[in-house]
Order: C-alpha cells, then sequence, then structure tokens
C-alpha cells in the first residue's frame, strides 16, 4: 500500500508543479504590457518555476522571480514615458510563455495518467483483498 501512496503523491506533486508553471507563464502574458518609469520600481516582474526532485519521488515546485527581469521599450505615448519616451517594462519573451504553457499541459496530462493508473491499480488490489 505505500508504493501506492508514493505513486499517487509523485503523480499530485506532477500535477501542481504542472498548475504553478501555467499559472506562472499566464501571470507573464498577462502582465506584458506593464509598464513604469525607466529607474523606478518594476510595474511586474516575471515569475518562472524551479523545480527540484523530491526524496523518493515526485517534485518540489516554487515560483521565482526571473532575472533581468526589466528592459527599456520605447513607448512615448504611455504617461510613464521619460522625456525621450523610454518606459521600462517587464521582460517577457511570449513565444517562451506559450511554449511553457504547451509543456506544462503536457506534463499535467502525463501526471493525471500515471494518477489514474495508480488509483485503478489500488482499486484492483483492494478488490483482491476483499
Amino acid at each position: 500500500m505505500g508504493a501506492m501512496m508514493s505513486a499517487q503523491t509523485t503523480a499530485i506533486s506532477g500535477l501542481n508543479a504542472a498548475t504553478l508553471t501555467l499559472n506562472a507563464s499566464a501571470s507573464n502574458l498577462a502582465n506584458a504590457d506593464d509598464v513604469s518609469p525607466v529607474g523606478g520600481d518594476p510595474a511586474y516582474s516575471p515569475i518562472g518555476v524551479q523545480q527540484s526532485a523530491q526524496p523518493g519521488g515526485g517534485v518540489v515546485a516554487s515560483a521565482v522571480t526571473l532575472k533581468p527581469s526589466q528592459m527599456l521599450a520605447y513607448d512615448p505615448t504611455s504617461p510613464m514615458a521619460n522625456s525621450v519616451g523610454l518606459v521600462q517594462a517587464p521582460e517577457i519573451d511570449p513565444v517562451s510563455e506559450v511554449t511553457n504553457q504547451l509543456v506544462s499541459s503536457q506534463a499535467f496530462a502525463y501526471s493525471l495518467a500515471a494518477l489514474k493508473a495508480a488509483d485503478e491499480e489500488q482499486q484492483t488490489l483492494l478488490d483482491i483483498t476483499t
């Protein structure tokens, strides 16, 4: 029974990591156009997800601020623009973010399949023992 719980725990950790990655990427895309004055506090700092293996299986995921997180952009119509039309914007690559979303959706699907398999195996074991 311990091995089944381990398989389920591993699958759930994968689901959690994939969800966090998708949420971070969605947040980055939603805030890609946020700007602030040059030299001021950033309006938004892009985030990523750092994952590490968990002893006994599974993964631990945590959101981290990406560096470098800001770039200068030319937007003379922005009320935040300086005298030469520059604003500070988050450095977000939309192609990378969409790729992160596709990868995380596949990771979610694989983790869900693993969880279903572990659940079916556990149910089979319970049927045999009763």
